[in-house]
């Protein structure tokens, strides 16, 4: 009986081991590869659907008129949703006040407002409209846009371009404060009446401003993707101006964010990138989201 191997034997053994080693080799940075791109995807998926998720819920309570496009924050550039070319990086609309409208607000226990007009005591220069199941409010930042108006985005309809004058007259969006079933104008006389609008039955109201921007990141080469609310531009607000908005960071590491329209109804798509993926350059996952 043998007790040891010959030298073939040895040869072959330490040939089939180094073959199984470098397979295994391979293998192993082939799993770790994958693991990588799996983990990498699916952190971009979630993220991505996270942005347009957050912008949806915004733009989904619109006024749907008033949706613009700017080249940039600072631009005065202003192209209507459907006329903009898609090189666009901001989104601005006026939000309806859909907690008022609801009565969801933290003090809240009926609707501020009902989106209902009773023309028949109306006057054309009337100071205070009926809306019967309005409720009293304190709130100073108030606008109403009777649905139905003439909008002309390229004047002063909403109050993009910065120059609100202290008139009805002109413009979509007219400054009230609300009374027990009643709304009032809120400028100051000789424009403290509706007169020369036109008043129609149904109509919405709002209180801010919202736009979503895609901007530079100062400290670095990536693009970061900006929230700004809380501001009126029918009280002459801008986003071009510092001090008249709040903002949110949406996400980081955004490498392109589009938009554009088919009638009412908005697509959005937001694409997140990772630059540190080995082998393959910028990584980016894009999603989109119908709005209407």
């Amino acid at each position: 009986m043998r007790k040891a191997f010959t030298l073939i034997e040895l040869i072959f053994v330490i040939i089939i081991f180094g073959i199984l080693s470098s397979f295994g080799a391979e293998l192993l940075y082939k799993v770790y590869e994958n693991y990588v791109y799996s983990n990498t995807f699916n952190r971009l998926q979630n993220q991505s659907e996270s942005a347009v998720k957050q912008i949806a819920n915004r733009l989904q309570y619109r006024i749907k008129d008033s949706t613009i496009a700017r080249d940039n924050f600072l631009s005065a550039n202003i192209e209507p949703i459907g006329s903009n070319s898609g090189d666009e990086n901001v989104t601005e609309w006026i939000g309806v006040d859909i907690d008022g409208w609801k009565g969801s607000g933290a003090a809240s226990t009926s609707p501020d407002w009902s989106g209902f007009i009773d023309l028949d005591p109306t006057a054309s220069s009337a100071s205070t409209l009926s809306s019967p199941g309005t409720s009293a409010s304190t709130d100073t930042d108030l606008a109403i846009f009777f649905i139905g108006s003439n909008i002309d985005l390229n004047g002063n309809s909403f109050g993009w371009d910065g120059n609100v004058i202290g008139t009805q007259t002109g413009v979509s969006m007219h400054r009230v404060t609300l009374g027990t079933n009643t709304i009032s104008s809120s400028l100051s006389a000789p424009h403290n009446n509706f007169a020369g609008v036109d008043v129609y039955e149904y109509y919405q109201l709002s209180k801010s401003a919202y736009a979503v921007s895609l901007e530079p990141d100062p400290v670095g080469p990536s693009n970061n993707l900006w929230f700004y609310y809380d501001y009126q531009p029918w009280e002459g607000d801008d986003i071009r101006t510092a001090g008249t908005y709040s903002k949110s960071l949406i996400m980081e590491n955004v490498s392109s964010y589009k938009f554009t329209s088919m009638g009412d109804i908005l697509i959005i798509q937001v694409c997140v990138s990772d630059g540190n993926v080995t082998g393959v350059g910028e990584y980016a996952v894009c999603k989109e989201k119908v709005v209407f």
